[in-house]
Order: structure tokens, then sequence, then C-alpha cells
């Protein structure tokens, strides 16, 4: 059984807490930050040490994420704001079991938590209890999307990083001076260029990335780099490393 790292309530109220700060919150009504009904919020909480037979029923990222997930959705412990409230524990989440949600955006998202609350998201027609039938869904649908995260770097030669950098949206000025400048977006760095498809240290590689906003702390890992092997949406990484940027989890 993998050890799961699984969010206390007091670690779920620091979320909604720091949420209040944000964009999101102000989007549209989110009311007050405190739970309206703080039993609401430890139901919700409690789901994921829920047992039976002396184990526990929900052992997986995926599970544990959608259990928890609908558990916050669907309780409405908050006076407003607890899908979005929902969604973004749910990142949370996932980020702190050091993994990612690739290839997901924010619609995608809110049409996951629209459909939960709406009843639409499970088979009408499942054989079993609507709230298991719909965490099962729910937990389909994360483990359709989520990876473990990779980090880590390795040298390689010029010609290699070109092309991968150039997979990412990457464009390259010519040479000069001994040097090269790369480009992504807004974002600029330049690197040595001593020669034709010199070789480039792991350190080098590392600061690249870092400059140009391809590295973990943005949503690209090093399976996401080197192997180009889904990505993360900009709304699903700003919200997965709120709690990680604060330092309160």
């Amino acid at each position: 059984m993998p050890n799961i790292a699984r969010l206390s309530e007091e670690e779920v109220l620091t979320i909604r807490r720091q949420m209040a700060r944000t964009l999101l919150a102000r989007k549209d009504a989110f009311g007050q930050t405190e739970p309206l009904y703080p039993d609401r919020l430890s139901s919700a909480v409690h789901r994921q040490h829920v047992a039976a037979g002396g184990h526990l029923k929900y052992d997986t990222i995926p599970d544990v994420a959608a259990t928890l997930f609908f558990g916050i959705a669907n309780n409405h412990a908050f006076e407003n704001g607890n899908k979005r409230t929902a969604l973004v524990i749910l990142l949370v989440f996932i980020d702190k079991n050091r993994s990612l949600l690739i290839d997901t955006t924010e619609e995608d998202l809110y049409q996951l938590a629209t459909r939960l609350v709406k009843h639409e998201i499970a088979p009408a027609d499942s054989s079993t209890q609507l709230a298991d039938a719909e965490v099962t869904a729910v937990s389909r649908w994360i483990r359709e999307r989520v990876r473990t995260r990779v980090l880590g770097d390795r040298k390689m030669r010029f010609s290699e990083l070109r092309s991968l950098l150039v997979g990412l949206g990457c464009t390259f000025d010519g040479p000069e001076q001994n040097f090269i400048k790369i480009h992504r977006g807004r974002w600029m760095c330049r690197t040595g260029y001593p020669k034709i498809d010199f070789e480039v240290g792991v350190n080098e590689v590392k600061r690249i990335r870092k400059a140009l906003r391809l590295d973990e702390v943005h949503g690209v890992d090093s399976r996401g780099f080197y192997d180009l092997a889904g990505q993360v949406d900009r709304f699903v990484n700003d919200y997965r490393n709120l709690m990680r940027r604060l330092a309160d989890i």
C-alpha cells in the first residue's frame, strides 16, 4: 500500500484561508472564509480515513483525492465557493503526494466539479450506491490524468537540448561571440556556444530550464521536459503550488 499523505482538517482550512487572497476567490462570491458548518467539513475530511474490515476503503492517490474532492464539493460546509475550494484542495493533495495532474485545463476541472454536484458524473444505471459510484467516477477521471512527479537533470549534447527546447516552444538566435540566446515567450536566457554540438553540463541544463520556466516549479518536471510526457496547465500549476509557496503545508 503506498504511503499517502492525507490532508488534515486544519490543512484544509489553511487552504481555504489562503484561497481567499487569490483571484479565484474574487471571481465570484466566495463567502466567509471559515466554515458555516464545521461538522460537515469534519465529515468531508474524514472520508479519507473510512475503513472496512480493518482496511482503509481508499488506499490509492486517485481514490483518496476523489473521496476528499467529493466530500468538500458536496457537503457544503462553507457559505460559498465549495466547488472552488474542493478543486484547489484536490490540486494541493496531488502535489503533496509528489504527483502531477497533466493535460488538464481550468475548464476541465470546472466541468468535473459541475457534473459531480449535479450528479451527472456516474452512470445512471449504476448498481452501487450513488456516492460510491460518483467517487469511483472521479477517481477514474483523476487516474487518467495523474502521474508521479520526476525530478533530476542530466548532461547532454547541445543538439539534443535544442531539440527538446524547440519541442517545448523555444526559439534560438544565431550564435554570437561564443554565446547563443534562447527565447520562450517573454523569457530569455543566454548560454555558452563554444563549438557545434558541445556538451551541456547538468548545472547549465538546470539553469536554462529555470530561466525559461521549464522546471518543476512551473509545472514541467523531468518527464515533462526530457520525455515531453504531458504538461501541467498554468491554472493547475498556480494552485497546486499555492500552499508550497506560502510554506503552510
